[in-house]
């Protein structure tokens, strides 16, 4: 298995503050979502049918899926009615004003 790498994703100034963005750096589907400054970035898929997590709706630090509205913390990926069930979060780092994502 190769090692995690960190990998450009996005300027920063693209993601205004309380906004959203779907990125696929390797081809992976990320979200990256600002909420008052800080930057999250999550799986773009919800654990229950794999549906976008980018057309939902973000509500404080949840974003509520579009399609059966589960409901994921953005900073943990947990799902709000069971702990136990996550999507996968991914570490992230701002350098000279560019996001990069370690995946």
């Amino acid at each position: 298995m190769s090692e995690a790498s960190w990998v450009f994703a996005i300027e920063e100034d693209q993601l205004p503050n309380n906004s959203m963005q779907a990125v696929f750096p390797k081809g992976l589907p990320i979200l990256l979502i600002k909420r008052e400054g800080k930057i999250c970035a999550v799986s773009n898929k919800c654990a229950h049918m794999a549906c976008t997590l980018a057309g939902g709706y973000l509500e404080g630090y949840t974003i509520k899926c579009p399609c059966h509205d589960w409901r994921f913390d953005i900073r943990t990926g947990e799902f709000l009615t069971a702990k136990e069930i996550r999507i996968p979060t991914y570490e992230l780092r701002v350098l000279e004003k560019k996001v990069f994502v370690k995946v």
